[in-house]
């Protein structure tokens, strides 16, 4: 009986703890930048001799970069871009 008493009074405990409150939504942020923008940006650091890790580009960012003619091939792949 007394452990019955000990669940009970746990279980009210519990019980009469407050509700978590809710996480705040999403804050506005800034707009993303358009494809046009980002393969401007790229194609700013492949033309450049700054450092270009190997990751740093996508696929889809490379084929942005060439479509618009911001880079050339040759220079993609002296930089190591696949």
């Amino acid at each position: 009986m007394e452990r019955a008493a000990g669940r009970d009074a746990q279980a009210a405990a519990g019980a009469a703890k407050p509700p978590k409150p809710k996480r705040p939504g999403k804050l506005e942020t800034a707009p993303r930048p358009s494809a046009d923008d980002l393969a401007a940006f790229y194609a700013d650091l492949v033309n450049s001799d700054r450092y270009l890790p190997v990751s740093t580009i996508s696929n889809t960012t490379r084929d942005a970069m060439l479509a618009r003619g911001l880079v050339t091939p040759e220079r993609l792949r002296m930089r190591g871009v696949r």
